[in-house]
């Protein structure tokens, strides 16, 4: 039995309801626990009529991008790049490059394909290590953790010290350093004063020698 076009349209969107709903619980889980106040069922709806129903899908393919990055990326990439979400058939070639054209590039990308085959062979024939060793590193575990937490401790204590060593430098420079230089400016000061005054007493002295 040959179905109308409007029941054709309506199974076409009853499945674009049940992916838009698996979307979302793909995207946000639960959700009866994530749909806003706003949004309407699909089934429920007032408007039952194709247009009502595509408006609602088209509302909550909004509402589902507003609130989720990757499908906003998403949807993004497809205005951007339509051509990457259409099916090509097998017959048709997906570029419009011709035979010779697609053979150069192949071509030009030959080596690479030898040294991935090179290297997924190397990998493949890396032992993998016994389960033995591989349950001794397992119970190394809160050791390594422990010595981990010992090394942070030991490294905030020693970071302290640099600053407490730092402050002694400073205060010893301030006192030793800066404290002596003016002492000794000092000290040179009133040598300075000393030796004025005595060679003023020893002129006076002679002044008076010389007038008996």
């Amino acid at each position: 039995m040959t179905k109308s076009d409007n029941e054709v349209s309506l199974d076409t969107l009853k499945l674009l309801e049940s992916r838009l709903l698996r979307l979302e619980f793909n995207l946000a889980g639960d959700k009866d626990a994530t749909r806003t106040a706003s949004e309407i069922s699909f089934s429920t709806g007032k408007d039952q009529s194709i247009s009502g129903r595509l408006a609602r899908l088209e509302s909550s393919l909004g509402q589902l991008s507003s609130r989720s990055e990757a499908t906003s990326e998403l949807l993004s990439l497809q205005a951007q790049y339509p051509d990457l979400f259409n099916s090509i058939p097998p017959s048709q070639k997906p570029t419009a490059l011709d035979t010779t054209e697609m053979l150069a590039i192949v071509l030009a990308s030959a080596s690479l394909y030898h040294s991935t085959t090179s290297r997924l062979t190397s990998i493949s024939d890396v032992p993998v290590p016994p389960a033995e060793s591989s349950a001794a590193l397992i119970t190394l575990q809160p050791r390594i953790a422990k010595v981990g937490l010992e090394r942070e401790a030991q490294a905030r204590e020693i970071a302290e010290l640099r600053q407490r060593t730092a402050a002694v430098l400073e205060r010893w420079y301030e006192v030793a350093v800066l404290g002596g230089g003016e002492c000794w400016a000092e000290w040179e000061e009133r040598v300075q004063q000393a030796e004025r005054t005595i060679r003023r007493a020893e002129m006076i002295r002679e002044r008076d020698d010389s007038f008996p």
